[in-house]
């Protein structure tokens, strides 16, 4: 069976409030009338919508150029209408001059106008006249009000309690949002989408995405360079110094904006022939210069302060000729015959027709391109193969030298090694190695880390071990060292390190008196008294 009308239309209406867009809207039947009917009231909708959506807006934001989208769609000059008109009623109902719209706005714009007008007034939906009994007032509003007002009893009337967007369902309504704004968990208010932070945005390489309330926009994240600015939508827009101010020119010159930067033109014109400057200066033009010759065929053109003249060609001769005396014929130049030597000097030069060719020495060769002869480099046409060493390149030769620690042998090829010993560059001992040599010490000294050539003495009394050299005291020598004893009651032992007390009662080095008796100690002696009592003698 054929489905009503009602049916058809709610499918539609169904499809939009899901979807809020009319393409790819599947069609429930193959009657020509339902599917007309599916698509005009799912059009009619996304319409009512879109009004909404820009009444809301225009109530939230009291602005309606911020909103993004194609301006060109159906839906976006819906939304752009309804935010226009609803602007005028709020303007309309702020300065008092009521919320009955001018019929020229058109039927759905003075709907929208009174709605916001009337919303603003905050429930007062049309003025009452003093000279009409008050009840029968009341009855007459409403009545009208029916007929001119089809959204009186609609839940969302004036945007109802939601935040931006109201849809009336008959018992109840349901909140939505504005694109680039999402439901909060109160069903009521919306807050704004970071497309930065989810992702959804669309900035490419080289922009930074930056959040705004509703949308985002894409910035560049380097700079336009000098003479440009940055505008909102990321673009490099010129800047007109001459607009602004900005630039430097003098007094007696007029600013004309480029692309980037500007340019000072002279206020002062030049003559015919003259071209000005940057700083105003007349220049004269090369009219000569110019893609097409100002001369005709057979003269050439001979440039003149401010103008040019004209004038014959003589004959034209080649490379290698010049005219004659009377102008007339081209004979040879013979270089050779001039002083400067074009083979340069030392090579043999032989004139021929219109050109010369030279005979080098030994050790050139003849450029063609600048017709001389030039030094033969032998270093570089045979790398490794003259030298053992090094190659120095001179004018007609060469020679070899060595490196260092290695002299030249007889054939001014070869290098042997110089026995740098024989100048004797060592302070004490010096061996001979291939291609240097080394310097070494004798015992007790050390070669120093500053030059590595001179020795310097060992302080063996200064070494970690140097108080276990000698038993006494150890005296540095230069190459060695010597240990020494106390000056009295001590000699140096046999291995000239220990010291040996000295028995002075057997050396008989004392000075003990005859009545005394010498008794030996470490380092010295004593004398000692020996007294017997009565009835004792001395042993």
């Amino acid at each position: 069976a054929d489905l009503s009308v009602e049916e058809c239309c709610e499918k539609g209406i169904e499809w939009a409030n899901k979807n809020r867009i009319c393409t790819s809207l599947p069609f429930i039947s193959e009657s020509r009338e339902c599917s007309m009917t599916q698509v005009q009231c799912c059009r009619s909708q996304v319409q009512k919508q879109f009004c909404s959506d820009g009444m809301e807006f225009a109530s939230v934001r009291e602005e309606c150029d911020s909103h993004g989208g194609d301006n060109s769609s159906c839906e976006a000059e819906s939304f752009q209408t309804c935010c226009y008109c609803c602007l005028l009623g709020k303007v309309a109902e702020i300065q008092g001059q009521g919320c009955e719209a001018n019929p020229k706005l058109g039927y759905q714009c003075g709907i929208v106008f009174r709605a916001c007008c009337v919303k603003g007034q905050e429930g007062i939906d049309v003025s009452i006249s003093d000279d009409v009994p008050r009840r029968e007032q009341v009855e007459i509003s409403k009545e009208e009000l029916d007929q001119e007002d089809p959204y009186l009893h609609d839940g969302c009337r004036g945007g109802g309690p939601c935040s931006q967007q109201c849809r009336d369902t008959g018992s109840s309504y349901v909140c939505s949002c504005f694109v680039g704004y999402q439901l909060q968990p109160d069903g009521v208010n919306c807050e704004d989408i970071n497309e930065c932070i989810t992702g959804t945005h669309s900035c490419g390489i080289g922009q930074t995405c930056v959040n705004t309330l509703g949308s985002f926009r894409c910035q560049r994240d380097t700079s336009c360079g000098t003479g440009y600015e940055l505008t909102d939508d990321s673009r490099c827009k010129d800047i007109d110094e001459c607009e602004t101010g900005t630039h430097n020119c003098p007094p007696d010159f007029i600013c004309q904006n480029t692309p980037g930067s500007f340019r000072c033109r002279p206020k002062l014109q030049c003559m015919n022939g003259f071209i000005q400057d940057a700083l105003g200066n007349c220049i004269d033009i090369n009219e000569c210069l110019s893609s097409s010759s100002p001369c005709p065929a057979g003269q050439i053109c001979i440039n003149t302060d401010g103008s040019y003249m004209c004038q014959r060609i003589s004959p034209n001769c080649g490379r290698g000729y010049h005219l004659n005396e009377d102008g007339t014929r081209c004979v040879d130049v013979d270089e050779c015959s001039s002083s400067n030597q074009p083979c340069g000097e030392g090579h043999v030069c032989i004139n021929g027709p219109g050109s010369y060719r030279c005979e080098c020495k030994s050790g050139y060769s003849f450029d063609v391109i600048s017709r001389t002869c030039i030094d033969i480099n032998e270093c570089r046409r045979y790398p490794g193969r003259l030298c053992a060493h090094k190659c120095e390149n001179t004018p007609g030769s060469y020679y070899c030298t060595c490196t260092t620690g290695f002299k030249l042998s007889a054939d001014g090829r070869s290098c042997e090694d110089l026995n740098e010993c024989e100048s004797s560059p060592c302070s004490q001992e010096c061996a001979n190695v291939y291609g240097s040599y080394q310097c070494y010490c004798r015992r007790g000294f050390q070669l120093s880390d500053i030059d590595g050539i001179s020795c310097e003495d060992i302080d063996e009394c200064a070494l970690p071990t140097g108080g276990h050299i000698c038993s006494f005291r150890c005296i540095n020598v230069p190459g060695s060292f010597q240990c020494s004893c106390p000056s009295t009651g001590y000699r140096l032992a046999p291995n000239a390190r220990n010291c040996q007390d000295i028995d002075e009662c057997v050396a008989e080095s004392h000075n003990c008196s005859f009545n005394e008796t010498c008794f030996n100690i470490q380092g010295g002696f004593r004398c000692l008294s020996l007294e017997c009592p009565e009835n004792y003698r001395k042993s």
